[in-house]
């Protein structure tokens, strides 16, 4: 696999491998459009913020940030896509991403809505739990039991589809 002289190993995987994963991010999430987003967001942030350890095989360790980037920004976007509809904004404006997972969809719309809202804060636009119990009057055992119950409901929705 000949190494050019002073060739580092993000070169060579943008040389060879960034477009295997950049289809591998599009198939693994089901959005070829912002696959490619995230796979340079992911070597950006190698750059800025290279890992610790030693990483053997970049083309995997991309694939993995890239396809958490993406699923990141798929609930970022179901979050607000919610706030709208909560506010009462008209449906077409809070219009679920057509590429966030029909079976995700499903499993989120199913949870009761005090769970729904808990872990959407605390899942998407990552709340502590502390700061959602203040912001919604209640205790914070009761935030941990929401999102103990729902992420219980969500798991089994989501293995059984």
């Amino acid at each position: 696999m000949g190494n050019r002289e002073g060739e580092s190993a993000l070169e060579l995987f943008a040389r060879r491998e960034y477009a295997t994963v950049v289809a591998a991010v599009a198939r693994i999430t089901g959005d070829a459009h912002g696959a490619s987003d995230a796979v340079q967001d992911a070597v950006l942030g190698f750059l800025e913020n290279p890992p610790r350890h030693p990483v053997d095989n970049l083309a995997a360790w991309l694939t993995v940030v890239a396809v958490n980037k993406q699923r990141d920004r798929r609930r970022r976007t179901l979050a607000e896509g919610r706030a709208l509809a909560r506010f009462g904004l008209p449906a077409e404006t809070a219009v679920e991403p057509h590429s966030l997972d029909a079976d995700m969809r499903a499993a989120i719309g199913a949870l009761p809505a005090r769970q729904r809202e808990i872990c959407v804060l605390h899942y998407v636009l990552d709340e502590s739990v502390d700061t959602i119990a203040g912001r919604l009057a209640v205790s914070s055992g009761s935030v941990k039991t929401h999102l103990f119950r729902g992420r219980r409901a969500l798991a089994a929705r989501l293995v059984a589809a």
